[in-house]
């Protein structure tokens, strides 16, 4: 009866490790995240808060470049510019991050993904699992759940570092992870 249970049970402690090295979604640390900024302040109009139109012109404002998504942008701008300069610089961010980190929660899940997993392509993101039962059960109310708490981090970090950003890492996440204790 022993030999019997011995090889179910030594596979099951093998095929569970992965799952014990998943780590929480809280291992990561916002205010140390190293978020590129991918988008600039020229991509996104500052009034509407949506891509910029490529064939409308630019003009500045305290040395920052803006372009709007519809002709009567920048005549809006001008009446209350400091409005505009931080709703854009925080909506920038916030899209600059979820950019940048929707491939480190799963969805399904929440935990932080190991990376090299299946992804999805949802909302204008790539999203990634974390293990094969996400694979397989991954359901369209998990992306859209993926997505409100990508939401919420961006935001929760743009509160801890405004709109820092950090050109060269090699990673979002280097230094950022706090390590399980062994």
């Amino acid at each position: 009866m022993l030999r019997r249970l011995a090889i179910p049970l030594l596979l099951l402690s093998v095929l569970s490790v992965p799952s014990l090295a998943q780590l929480p979604a809280d291992a990561v640390q916002l205010a140390k995240l190293k978020i590129p900024e991918k988008q600039k302040s020229v991509d996104l109009c500052p009034v509407y808060l949506e891509p910029s139109d490529p064939q409308l012109p630019t003009w500045s404002y305290q040395g920052v470049t803006y372009r709007g998504s519809k002709p009567d942008a920048q005549e809006k701008f001008l009446k209350e510019p400091d409005k505009y300069v931080e709703a854009a610089r925080r909506q920038r961010f916030i899209n600059n991050f979820m950019t940048a980190m929707s491939t480190v929660w799963c969805p399904v899940t929440d935990q932080i993904t190991p990376g090299g997993m299946l992804q999805w392509k949802r909302f204008g993101l790539t999203f990634e699992s974390c293990c094969a039962f996400c694979d397989e059960n991954a359901k369209e109310e998990d992306f859209q759940r993926g997505l409100e708490q990508l939401k919420k981090r961006a935001e929760e970090t743009y509160k801890l570092i405004g709109a820092k950003y950090t050109e060269g890492a090699a990673s979002p996440l280097e230094g950022a992870i706090i390590k399980p204790k062994s």
